[in-house]
């Protein structure tokens, strides 16, 4: 992303490639499967492609979540953001992790937040604006496919303005 708007904000919200089952193991454990891994390595060359700059992302400690953020990455060679791994993306809901953008240093223009559902695509159809595609906010009201993203903008003064119908939502990137 490159705009000549200082108040110009994309929010990425993304949830975790497909994971295992679990089997038995505790949820916060369970690891992706290779399509989860594959889904994450798309979105990476996704975005490397189109030239959008990750500032700062935001990723659940969750194992899935984890390697997901990682597999981004690994498509990703120009990114040189900051990351930070949060319980409360694992545990909490949509207030927690809008209160966690909030926090994101306002000349910070990019953010990706990696979590999982419902809160993911809740949080995207709250933040849809009468102008979002109606497509896009109708998935997001189903829910988020494994691997999704939502592509959210706006102009904001700072994260801290981000409330309600307050960005565009585009498109949710399915790989």
């Amino acid at each position: 992303m490159s705009s000549s708007d200082p108040d110009s904000r994309l929010l990425l919200l993304m949830r975790h490639g497909k994971a295992e089952s679990g089997s038995g193991q505790p949820d916060h454990d369970r690891t992706l499967a290779e399509k989860g891994l594959t889904q994450a390595k798309l979105v990476g060359e996704y975005l490397a492609a189109q030239n959008v700059q990750v500032a700062r992302v935001l990723v659940s400690d969750s194992q899935r979540t984890t390697q997901t953020w990682e597999a981004v990455a690994s498509s990703m060679p120009s990114f040189d953001g900051e990351v930070s791994f949060h319980e409360e993306i694992y545990t909490g809901g949509t207030a927690e992790v809008l209160s966690l953008v909030h926090g994101v240093e306002g000349r910070l223009p990019v953010v990706l937040v990696v979590g999982h559902e419902p809160t993911i695509s809740s949080l995207t159809s709250a933040l849809a604006d009468d102008d979002s595609d109606a497509g896009s906010v109708a998935q997001a009201r189903i829910g988020m496919p494994t691997g999704g993203v939502a592509v959210l903008s706006g102009s904001l003064g700072s994260w801290e303005d981000l409330r309600e119908e307050s960005l565009t939502l585009h498109t949710i990137v399915r790989p």
